[in-house]
């Protein structure tokens, strides 16, 4: 019978190649990658420009109605309102004295000396915008206002004018057209005195 021996060194060196199969793994986690998030900037708004102011347009003859509203009269001195309003469907300006000429029953001239007249209130542009209420309103706005005042105190019936009619010429837009007289006017050598354009009555 046949003994095996091994020799211890061949045992060694199987144990030391066993050694050297054997491998050991390292699991490595992932590391995660650093995420910078950058800023976006904030676009800053252009500024608005201011709005472009509409040009006033000057108004057209033939688009007004005028009346003398009411006539007043203290120490020998009547004041006259005249009270005008745009019929037109486009609002417009008017701006400074209009020119006033008396009239006659038959529409003849009468002597009229006229004077501007700024002691109360000074021209400047007035905008009478369409579709306001009937001249006359009480309170009405968008209607523009004129003043005409005269004496009657200070001479007799032969040296005064009594007009019919007012000739009534605007300053901007050259409108002219004819106002009947309210209360049989009595005016000291056709001289009065008028008043510019005013979006209010005068007080």
């Amino acid at each position: 019978m046949r003994r095996l021996y091994v020799s211890f060194a061949v045992l060694g060196t199987v144990f030391a190649l066993a050694g050297c199969g054997s491998t050991t793994s390292a699991t490595t986690q992932p590391t995660a990658a650093a995420v910078t998030t950058a800023a976006t900037p904030t676009a800053t708004p252009s500024p608005t420009p201011p709005p472009t102011p509409t040009a006033s347009i000057p108004c057209m003859p033939g688009q007004f109605e005028i009346v003398i509203n009411n006539t007043q009269g203290a120490a020998g001195t009547v004041h006259a309102t005249f009270e005008i309003r745009n019929t037109s469907t486009t609002a417009c300006t008017e701006n400074g004295y209009p020119k006033v000429q008396m009239l006659s029953t038959t529409g003849g001239l009468l002597m009229t000396s006229w004077s501007n007249d700024n002691s109360v209130a000074q021209p400047g542009p007035v905008n009478l915008p369409p579709g306001t209420e009937p001249l006359g309103a009480a309170a009405a706005t968008g209607h523009g206002y004129f003043l005409v005042a005269w004496t009657d105190a200070t001479c007799s019936v032969a040296q005064a004018e009594t007009p019919k009619y007012w000739a009534i010429t605007l300053p901007t837009s050259g409108f002219g057209t004819d106002v009947t007289d309210v209360d049989t006017s009595m005016v000291c050598g056709g001289a009065i005195k008028v008043g510019p354009i005013k979006s209010a009555p005068y007080n």
